[in-house]
């Protein structure tokens, strides 16, 4: 999964240990999460690295 998230150029940042920092951003956690993103991109022409980072795909 953490592969398929760097690939799509997307990175994981925003946790700061501290709190102060940005809010991290959605990222998929299973690999359902990620398979039902490609479908979608798939099915809407949608880039796959859009629908990875969006918590509702839809």
């Amino acid at each position: 999964m953490v592969a398929v998230v760097l690939a799509a150029g997307l990175r994981y940042e925003g946790f700061e240990p501290c709190g102060c920092g940005r809010e991290p951003k959605f990222r998929p956690r299973t690999r359902a999460q990620v398979r039902a993103r490609r479908v979608i991109a798939a099915r809407t022409g949608t880039p796959l690295a859009e629908l990875l980072g969006r918590a509702d795909p839809l």
